[in-house]
């Protein structure tokens, strides 16, 4: 069919509870976290508690969550599509689902997964807009605020 070249499984709902695999059962884990902010990843639980705080997240949040979710949680992007679909205040259904096709690598174009520690170094340097969105990690010094799992014992014991 020209509509689901693949298919219309694909569009389909998650197989129920009894027939999921433990891949399944952890891609739900890690979408809940993922929603919740609490991923452990500072930049994209910033971005996340933003857009549920507000309803509105900056273009590069939206691509460096999409890209965490996709390619380095590897939940269906669907789930991610949707999440964005309840909460973004400025929502475009073909935006959101063009831009969430894309992240996942489903264009066919190159595959653009995101170096989040870098892209942390890039814009947001000084931490400020993650200890704005993650106040737990105000008092991590600006070198780890991006990678708190880097930090040396000592300096967590005093952060």
């Amino acid at each position: 069919s020209v509509f689901f070249p693949k298919g219309p499984g694909i569009y389909s709902d998650p197989p129920p509870p009894s027939v999921r695999s433990p891949r399944d059962v952890e891609g739900e884990r890690l979408l809940s976290l993922w929603k919740q902010g609490q991923t452990g990843v500072p930049l994209v639980d910033a971005c996340m508690r933003e857009l549920k705080a507000t309803g509105f997240m900056s273009n590069r949040g939206r691509q460096n969550v999409a890209s965490f979710l996709a390619l380095d949680c590897r939940v269906d992007w669907r789930r991610g599509a949707d999440w964005f679909e309840h909460l973004l205040i400025d929502y475009d259904v073909c935006s959101n689902w063009g831009n969430w096709v894309a992240a996942a690598g489903w264009t066919g174009g190159r595959l653009n997964r995101f170096n989040i520690p870098k892209q942390t170094k890039t814009y947001d340097p000084n931490g400020e807009f993650i200890k704005l969105w993650c106040p737990e990690l105000k008092r991590v010094p600006e070198k780890y605020v991006g990678t708190p799992w880097l930090m040396p014992e000592d300096v967590q014991e005093i952060s």
